[in-house]
Parts: structure tokens; C-alpha cells; sequence
């Protein structure tokens, strides 16, 4: 490199730190960083601080800067944006060493202007950007291979290449990754040796890089037990082949697209940007592989192989493991555009990088503002125990129950102290808070939820849910991050819990079926707080029977009977005021039981009298489900009725959702024949409509919802057979007491 290009190089790495200081996290934010925090604070392998490899020299690097003050998080995060910044030198070193033997397309070896497009795309590319602001080892090990690559493409003898062999196994004490990324060119730098000096590359390449290795690899085995580590890594390895998405064990088409959305397109923010990158990338290996053969095996053997281990055997949602392929994508994108031309080069650069330099800026200032959401939700559970006073009970959905782990840990002390810690068994984790309160329990629950799933619908607290999630858009940004968002509910004496065999969500309709737990197959359960009041329970679902048969459904609350239905096929609603219960305090139970296995119970709600009940009746489809967001959603037809037991209550109407197949629609809000609000709604809308009481005099009473925009999917879409009619899809229906 000349010296022009050395300054230019501290130019941008400067500035690349520099502003990164002002954005550095304010707490950990996943299980890899919490091991390492760990690390500096007390090394041990076999404890996972940090996790195996060990990481003995990033974690000593980070050890030397919290001994000068730094606390861990920063140490950790300082070390990551210096790894991003040196970065800057691997990047030009090896992109001048691709560009070496290509001259054509108007960009030549003199000017250089391949090297410093693809390293300014690189250095702006929102996964590098953020990623080297993280704590954690990624962006630190990344340099340290790109540097020893530039060392193995550039050496031109045996005792060169043994060199960047032996800092080639040095550089695994930073990140075992590293094998894949140096290995494989140290392999085609010894095949490319003169045949007089292939035997002696043979015999010394390997020697230096196993020397190398030695440095860290010795002191590390001394320091945490041969036997000890052998058994730890290979634990480690075992689980990280097993319980993960990866395509090496699931052959799906589905997974296949999603890996390359997550590794290729979503590091760079937009998908729009994204796709025109991999296009131009494409056209950019056509074009080596055409005009510059050498250079592109040269490309090949840095990032291929770590290619093909990322997409198989990572899982693809962690989008932080795709950052070496950063590296190889932008120098293929300004080839591939050079070669439509070299002007179109340059302006495809600034275009791709003031995208990039956009999702930067609201990420970097949304990921340093607050704590992670782990910590944030932690931070509350600290003040809500010191202001209350009592032992909560602690729950999770499974995955959090393995991911909160090491946050409670490093939280120590500040933990509140707890009753005790209900297990999570896989998709039944709600069971476990049942059986707490049915033995007699309570306390406060407080369950730390999993925003994709829907189960503790099956539980009707009086709080909201306190929702943690990251404070900006571009969320793949931290792609994978465990614990990931979350949701804290508290449970203090529900108004009631239901048992196996309900279908109130997709979620728990798939499971009751799982189970062949339904009211069809014997009696489901659930458990109602007892008042003094009368109780109304209302109770709807449907009759899947395909053969046109009707079933018999039998509700009873402590042995009484409160319905007895014929449902034929299709949708049914039930509410029943009046029934008084024996006892005015603890819980009294509620059993469900039909004749037919076709019966699925997808509403319920019971209350004492004067609070509000309602329950979807004529004109509305069943409830769904994204998997992939959590989302739940209803469609209404074109005239969709609530029935409602209002209570003498003004009531509230709130919806949000949006219209499919159409720019708007007419929403007509009528109670009874009265009409309540009408007004014009976009593709996506929020609006909250307030009904007097005066407009519901009776006991029982119908809020209608017109809406002039709907359709058929399959008179739209060609491949649909969906004959239903689809108006508002609605996120939130809901009726609250307004009065």
C-alpha cells in the first residue's frame, strides 16, 4: 500500500470510530455478549464465560481496556468498533490485491477506483455499521482475517505464506470463524507455489499455522483443564447442530429463500437495496469470471467456503454471522456495475451508501438510546419488586426460559427474589401457571412471554401486557439476538384461566389438536373467579363436522348446567346471564363437553354482572395468524355483528386494521338500526368509535360494522379457492366500557 493510500485508509477508520463512540450500547444484548461480559469479569470456559472456543485473545484485549475503567459492556464494544475501523486497512490490502492483474472496463490498477468504492459500500453497509458497534467478537475477528488474507495474497514465497499461516492461527484465539475464512487461501496459496517449493509449502504452512494456534491454544488448556475443555467444546458443538433452523437438516424451499433473504439481502437494510446489490454481485462474478479468473478464485478461496458453512450449518436469522460476506458482495457489485460503466459504478456506490447511511443513522441512534429489551424488562421487574413488596412466580415460553438465563445472571442481585420458577414445557407453558393456581397459588405471576405466541390468551388478566421491543425499524440489524423482544405479563388473580383443549388462538387450536384434546373429547376445563354477582359467560366457536351433522355442546360451571346447544356446521355464539355461583371467593370451575370431536371452542369470556361482555356472531371469519410477526388478525365481511351485553355501560369501540383489493372503504358503525359513526378508511387505519348507552337499552344488544370494500380471493387471485368474503382485516376489534 502507498503511503496516500495509508492515509486515506486512517482517514476513514478514524472517522468510522469516531463516530461510532457517541452510539456505543448502553447494556449487553445477547446471550454471546453476556458469556463474554462474563469472560472479562471471571474467565471460564467450562462455564461458558465465554463460550467455547474460548476466545482467549479477544477476551484479554477486552480485559486490558476494562482495567483501564471501561465497564465490560464498553470494553466489549470499544474492542468491536476498533475491530471495524482496522477493518478498513484488511479491506483495502485485499481489494488491491484483486484488482492487481485487472485492467478493462475503463477502471484500471492505477486509479484504484474498484478498492476504494467497494471498501466506502463496505464500511456504510448497515450489518458492518451496526455490527461493529455490538459487543461481541464479530466485527474484531472479521479484521483480523481480512488482514491475514492480504498477508496470504500478497506473499510470494514459502516463508511468507508460513508467516501469514502462523498469524492465520494466531487470529483463531479472536474468533474461531477465522478457520474458515484463511484456511481454504492458505490451501491455494501453497497449490500455487512453484513446484520446486510445493513440498516445503507442504510441510512449513501447516507447521506455522499449527504454531500459531499453539500461542493461545497452550495457556487456554492450561487455564481451564484439558479434559474439561475437550468436553465443554464438544457439548458445544453438539448444540449448536441440534434445535437450530439450518439447511443442513431442514431441506425446505421455504428455508432456503428465507437463508438468503436473511444473509444477503438483509444486511443492507432496505430489500430494495439489498436485491439491486446481489443482482449487481451477480453480474460482478460473471464479469471476473470472464475477464479476471485469478482474482476471482483468489475471491473464491477468502469467502467461498465460509459461504457455504453460513448458509447450511448457521442459523439464518442471526444476520450478524453473514458480515464476512459483506466483503466479497461489495468489491463483485462495483465490478459488476463497472462493467456497464464506470461512471454508473461510482454513482451506484453513493446511491447504495446514502441507503445505507440512512438505516444507519436510525439504527445506531434506536440500538444506543436505551437498554436491550432483556435488561429493560429486567430494570422493571427490580423497581416493581422494591415497590410492592411481595415474591413474584416466575414463568417463560420455553425459549425464554433457555435465553434469560444469563441476563438473570448478570443482573445478580438485582433480581427480585422469587416464590419460585415454573418449568416451560415445549407449548404447554401456560399449563404450568394453571397448575400454580389450581394448588391453591396467589401470588403474582409474572410471565415473560414470547411475542410470537398466543397462548396466554387462555389467561384473562387485569393488565395489559408491558411490551419490550427494539427502538428502531430495521430490526434484522440485530438479527437473532437472544433474548429477543419480549413481553412481561402480570397475573394477579386472573378473571379466569381455561386448561387443554381450547382453540382460542390458532396457536391453541393447533396444540389442542396435537393433543386430540378438544370437547369433543372429553370434557375441557376451565377456572372462573368467583363474585357475588350473577355470572354471564359467553362461549362461541365452530362446528367443523364436513358431513352437515349438528353436535350437542354442554356448558356447566360447578356442576350446574348454564347452556346446552345444537350447533350445526359452521360458526355459533352462546351468552348466557344469571348463573350464580355457590361461593364468593377462589375460582369455580367451568367444564365444556360435546358430542362430536368437529367441536372447537375459539371464544370465551365470563364475567359478573356489570361488566361489559360481547362476542363475534353473524359475518366474520375465523381468527389467524402470522407465525413469523405474531400477528393476530379477523376479517369482517361486508356486515360483521358484535353481540353485546353492555351493562348500562357507554362503550368504546376501537379498530385497527387495514383493507385488502381496494384504496378505501366506506365503514358504517351501527348500533341496532341506529347508525353510531360513519366514516371513509385508507389502506390501513386506527379509529376508536364511542356508543352511548342510550343506543344499547337492552340486555343483550348488536353492534354492526358495514364495510363498502371487500372481496373474494378467488374471483381475484387465480391459484385461490378461498370463497369468503374478506372486508376489514382487523388487528384489534375490541369493546371496552367507555362509561
Amino acid at each position: 500500500m502507498t503511503r496516500s493510500s495509508w492515509l486515506t485508509g486512517a482517514l476513514l477508520a478514524g472517522l468510522f470510530f469516531a463516530l461510532h463512540l457517541p452510539f456505543l450500547p448502553p447494556s449487553l444484548e445477547d446471550l454471546d455478549s453476556i458469556n463474554f461480559a462474563l469472560g472479562v469479569r471471571d474467565y471460564d470456559v467450562s462455564l461458558h464465560q465465554p463460550h467455547p472456543p474460548g476466545y482467549p485473545l479477544f477476551i484479554l484485549a477486552a480485559k486490558l481496556l476494562h482495567a483501564i475503567g471501561l465497564s465490560e459492556v464498553h470494553a466489549l464494544s470499544v474492542l468491536s468498533v476498533l475491530g471495524g475501523a482496522l477493518g478498513v486497512f484488511g479491506c483495502i490490502a485485499l481489494f488491491r490485491a484483486l484488482d492487481a492483474s485487472y485492467v478493462g472496463s475503463g477502471l484500471s490498477r492505477t486509479s484504484g477506483v474498484t478498492t476504494w468504492l467497494a471498501v466506502v459500500l463496505v464500511l456504510t453497509c448497515p450489518l458492518y455499521w451496526i455490527t461493529a458497534a455490538r459487543p461481541l467478537s464479530d466485527a474484531a475477528g472479521l479484521a483480523a482475517a481480512l488482514a491475514v488474507q492480504a498477508l496470504i495474497a500478497t506473499a510470494s514465497s514459502v516463508n511468507a505464506i508460513a508467516l501469514a499461516a502462523a498469524c492465520a492461527g494466531f487470529a483463531l484465539g479472536i474468533r474461531s470463524q477465522i478457520v474458515w475464512l484463511t484456511l481454504p487461501l492458505l490451501v491455494l496459496a501453497i497449490v500455487r507455489l512453484p513446484r520446486p517449493d510445493k513440498w516445503a509449502g507442504l510441510v512449513r504452512v501447516p507447521a506455522a499455522f499449527v504454531a500459531g494456534a499453539l500461542i493461545w491454544g497452550i495457556p487456554l488448556l492450561i487455564v481451564s483443564g484439558p479434559v474439561t475443555y475437550l468436553r465443554t467444546f464438544w457439548n458445544q458443538g453438539a448444540e449448536d447442530l441440534t434445535g437450530v433452523a439450518m439447511l443442513a437438516t431442514t431441506h425446505t424451499v421455504s428455508l432456503a429463500i428465507q437463508t438468503l433473504q436473511d444473509q444477503l439481502i438483509s444486511p443492507w437494510g432496505y430489500w430494495q437495496t439489498g436485491a439491486l446489490v446481489v443482482i449487481l454481485a451477480i453480474l460482478g462474478f460473471v464479469q471476473m469470471s470472464w475477464r479476471d479468473r485469478p482474482a476471482l478464485l483468489t475471491l473464491i478461496a477468502c469467502f467461498g467456503p465460509y459461504m457455504v458453512f453460513d448458509l447450511l450449518f448457521q442459523e439464518a436469522i442471526t444476520t450478524r454471522y453473514a458480515l464476512p460476506l459483506v466483503i466479497p458482495i461489495a468489491f463483485l457489485l462495483v465490478r459488476g456495475a463497472s462493467l456497464l460503466h464506470r461512471n454508473l459504478a461510482v454513482v451506484t456506490t453513493i446511491a447504495i451508501a446514502a441507503a445505507s447511511v440512512v438505516v444507519n443513522d436510525a439504527t445506531a441512534y434506536g440500538y444506543a438510546q436505551m437498554p436491550a429489551p432483556a435488561f429493560r424488562m429486567l430494570g422493571d421487574m427490580h423497581t416493581a419488586r422494591l415497590a410492592e413488596g411481595h415474591q413474584p412466580v416466575l414463568a417463560m415460553h420455553r425459549n425464554q426460559y433457555f435465553s434469560m438465563r444469563r441476563p438473570i445472571q448478570w443482573f445478580g442481585h438485582e433480581m427480585p427474589k422469587l416464590a419460585a420458577n415454573l418449568p416451560a414445557p415445549p407449548k404447554h407453558e401456560w399449563l404450568e401457571a394453571v397448575k400454580y393456581w389450581n394448588s391453591g397459588g396467589r401470588g403474582p405471576v409474572w410471565f415473560i412471554a414470547d411475542p410470537l405466541r398466543s397462548d396466554l390468551a387462555l389467561i384473562r388478566g387485569s393488565h395489559r401486557p408491558v411490551l419490550y421491543r427494539w427502538p428502531f425499524r430495521f430490526k434484522m440489524m440485530v438479527g437473532g439476538a437472544r433474548p429477543n423482544e419480549l413481553d412481561w405479563h402480570v397475573f394477579e388473580e386472573p378473571d379466569w384461566y381455561l386448561g387443554e383443549g381450547w382453540a382460542l388462538t390458532p396457536e391453541t387450536a393447533g396444540v389442542a389438536g396435537e393433543d386430540h384434546r378438544g370437547p369433543g373429547y372429553g370434557a375441557i376445563h376451565g377456572w372462573i373467579r368467583r363474585s357475588s354477582m350473577p355470572l354471564t359467560v359467553m362461549i362461541g366457536g365452530r362446528n367443523l363436522a364436513p358431513n352437515g351433522q349438528p353436535a350437542h355442546l354442554r356448558v356447566a360451571v360447578e356442576g350446574r348446567d348454564v347452556e346446552d346447544l345444537v350447533v350445526v356446521p359452521g360458526f355459533f355464539l352462546a351468552i348466557t346471564p344469571g348463573s350464580r355461583l355457590s361461593e364468593t371467593s377462589g375460582y369455580a370451575e367451568l367444564t365444556v363437553e360435546s358430542d362430536s370431536p368437529q367441536v372447537a371452542i375459539e371464544q370465551f369470556d365470563a364475567q359478573p354482572a356489570g361488566r361489559v361482555v360481547y362476542g363475534f356472531g353473524d359475518g366474520w371469519n375465523e381468527l389467524e395468524y402470522n407465525p413469523a410477526t405474531g400477528e393476530l388478525w379477523r376479517w369482517s365481511t361486508d356486515r360483521s355483528a358484535i353481540r353485546v351485553r353492555s351493562e348500562g355501560h357507554s362503550v368504546a369501540l376501537a379498530l385497527r386494521g387495514e383493507i385488502e383489493e381496494a384504496t378505501s372503504s366506506h365503514v358504517v358503525i351501527r348500533a341496532g338500526n341506529a347508525v353510531a359513526a360513519a366514516f371513509d378508511v385508507g389502506r390501513t387505519f386506527s379509529r376508536t368509535v364511542l356508543i352511548p348507552a342510550a343506543a344499547l337499552p337492552g340486555p343483550e344488544n348488536t353492534i354492526t360494522i358495514e364495510s363498502s370494500a371487500w372481496y373474494v380471493p378467488a374471483e381475484k387471485r387465480w391459484r385461490s379457492r378461498d370463497r369468503r368474503r374478506l372486508g376489514l382485516k382487523l388487528f384489534e376489534c375490541a369493546v371496552t366500557p367507555a362509561s
